[in-house]
């Protein structure tokens, strides 16, 4: 077995599923589980019948070791993961990948789009997977993609945390929105970040310069303003710094400042009246920039920039287009974030390449702190008495450092 290969352990990562499909059918106990994938998989692909050692073959030997559910009677396959079906032999080669006859599409997706238009692809070449949209026309390239038992183990662990779990109403497995464990590695990666900026501060040679953290906002002086549940969570539960300036010229909510930049706010804004994610999942600005975006965007000739304020924008959904760290959820997550800098641009905190092990997605609000808290450590911003003391320009000068490498 080459080097590539030797990192896939077929019976790890069929561990691995089982233990998914425990999860996904714990609750129906008549559920029944079978191991007949393999068969089914030469059924559909007799021509493999024919291959030396098919028992060596670590597709082959996954594909005996996994457990599913029988296929209905119209040959459909039920969910593994609430994003992914379980494996169909029918589907592992389809059209998008006919050019690509070493990448099987092992779990398909469930986004409502058809299950054979994106989901988990592994190269059974390398034996490395990746997830990929059919709204993309190429792979990504082969440094992106990473071991499937990573992925995997991913998604079991969205079950220990809770994101994953069992509706009993609709009687099917769901996502939430956020769970209590997303709110505490936010509140983790804010104070590593504090930290780390408070390490690198001056101080005076004859005295050790102290700080001390701030009471975290109280929870009552969020409630006049529409303030998304887990933005609520994570601004009443993190303590603050002692110094304004978090970022480049991103500060930290005040009482008296949280009331003259909210408090201004139109009842009937589109901010206001609509959301991104599900009900009470509004765009929320938690960590406020210095400027508002001047009105005369759409002139600019960066089109990151003048896309502020077109139908498709981001703009609509700010306060009063304040500048500043927004959480802007999906339907799948509350926790996600975008950057509005004063000159309108709103891409400086996006993944630099798609989302590798699920469904696309922006940014988390921890994975932000997290490159920001390198981005101190490395040198990259200055720091001051103030905090961060690097421009707010940085973020639009320097838009692909400020872009955030997906971490596994």
């Amino acid at each position: 077995m080459d080097s590539s290969t030797s990192t896939f352990s077929p019976e790890r990562c069929a561990n691995l599923h089982n233990q998914l499909l425990a999860k996904a059918t714990e609750h129906s106990p008549d559920v029944q589980i079978e191991q007949t994938l393999s068969a089914r998989f030469l059924d559909i692909a007799p021509e493999f019948t024919e291959v030396p050692s098919l028992d060596d073959l670590p597709l082959y030997r996954f594909l005996r070791l996994v457990n599913t559910t029988p296929p209905a009677s119209n040959g459909g396959v039920d969910l593994l993961t609430p994003f992914t079906y379980q494996p169909d032999p029918r589907t592992f080669w389809t059209d998008r990948v006919s050019h690509e006859p070493s990448f099987v599409l092992l779990y398909g997706q469930n986004n409502g789009d058809s299950p054979i238009d994106g989901g988990i692809y592994v190269d059974i070449l390398s034996y490395q997977a990746v997830w990929h949209s059919g709204n993309s026309p190429r792979f990504p390239p082969s440094d992106q993609w990473l071991p499937l038992e990573v992925i995997l183990q991913k998604s079991l662990d969205a079950w220990t945390t809770g994101k994953f779990y069992w509706d009993a109403q609709e009687a099917t497995i769901k996502v939430r929105n956020w769970t209590q464990h997303d709110v505490e590695q936010s509140i983790a990666a804010f104070h590593r970040l504090i930290s780390s900026i408070e390490l690198r501060m001056p101080s005076d040679e004859n005295q050790v310069h102290s700080h001390h953290r701030l009471e975290p906002l109280d929870s009552q002086i969020l409630e006049p303003f529409k303030i998304s549940t887990f933005a609520v969570r994570f601004l009443s539960t993190a303590n603050r710094p002692d110094f304004p300036f978090v970022a480049p010229g991103i500060r930290v909510f005040t009482p008296l400042l949280l009331d003259e930049i909210y408090g201004v706010e139109v009842p009937d804004s589109i901010r206001r009246t609509h959301w991104l994610g599900d009900e009470e999942d509004w765009p929320t600005l938690i960590l406020p920039g210095v400027d508002s975006v001047p009105h005369n965007v759409d002139q600019s000739t960066n089109q990151n920039i003048n896309a502020f304020d077109q139908n498709w924008g981001f703009g609509k959904f700010t306060v009063n287009r304040q500048s500043g760290l927004y959480i802007a959820p999906d339907t799948s997550n509350s926790d996600l974030v975008r950057l509005v800098a004063s000159s309108g641009l709103c891409s400086a905190c996006e993944f630099r390449s798609p989302c590798r092990w699920g469904p696309p997605r922006d940014p988390r609000l921890a994975e932000v702190f997290d490159h920001w808290t390198s981005l101190v450590e490395d040198g990259t911003w200055a720091v001051d008495a103030n905090g961060v003391s690097t421009g707010h320009d940085w973020f639009t000068i320097h838009t692909s450092v400020a872009k955030i490498a997906p971490v596994v």
